[in-house]
């Protein structure tokens, strides 16, 4: 919860989704000046497993404990349906990419940080997309990963903001702050 959190105000809401190996809480705390800096309740649940039900070979029980943080969530926040957005760094990435397009109707924005790959289930809405990736990335190479995916998104007239950065496999924090402001505004 942002600083300065008023129930009696609709919020903006961002689901994060980690990477592979790094737990969820180290993410928030970088992030957390930038959830303060423009007002973003953020929840970020964990695998069950080692990584993201997709990318261990389909949707499945992260679906369900997805859905009741989000219930939770919606019990103790007033949200603002409108900016309802998902994040991801890496397979977390992979994963906000792929829900997020068989969620374009409930999801607004949809933010991927070195995603990996993208597989919907179904395609809804027409969610708005900010993706980075790091040009010196060793663990996804840019080539196979974001530059393709985004190629795909936008022959599917979706709109994306993409950069590039110099750097490894890593969250730009920079851009990190960049596509969080892009999460909150109307």
């Amino acid at each position: 919860m942002p600083t300065g959190y008023d129930p009696g105000t609709a919020w903006p809401l961002a689901l994060f989704f980690r990477g592979a190996i790094t737990p969820a809480r180290t993410y928030l705390d970088a992030l957390l000046p930038y959830v303060n800096e423009f007002g973003l309740v953020m929840l970020a649940p964990e695998a069950t497993d080692r990584t993201w039900d997709l990318v261990l070979g389909g949707f499945g029980p992260d679906v369900g404990v997805i859905d009741q943080a989000l219930a939770e969530t919606f019990r103790r926040v007033r949200v603002d349906p409108a900016r309802v957005s998902i994040s991801g760094f890496s397979d977390g990435g992979s994963y906000s990419l792929s829900l997020g397009v068989t969620n374009g109707d409930f999801v607004t924005r949809i933010a991927a940080y070195s995603p990996g790959f993208f597989a919907a289930a179904a395609r809804r809405g027409q969610p708005q997309f900010f993706i980075t990736h790091g040009t010196q990335d060793a663990v996804l190479p840019i080539d196979a990963t974001s530059r393709p995916i985004v190629t795909e998104l936008r022959r599917l007239n979706y709109e994306v903001d993409y950069r590039e950065f110099e750097g490894p496999h890593a969250v730009s924090l920079s851009l990190a702050r960049e596509s969080i402001e892009w999460m909150t505004r109307r």
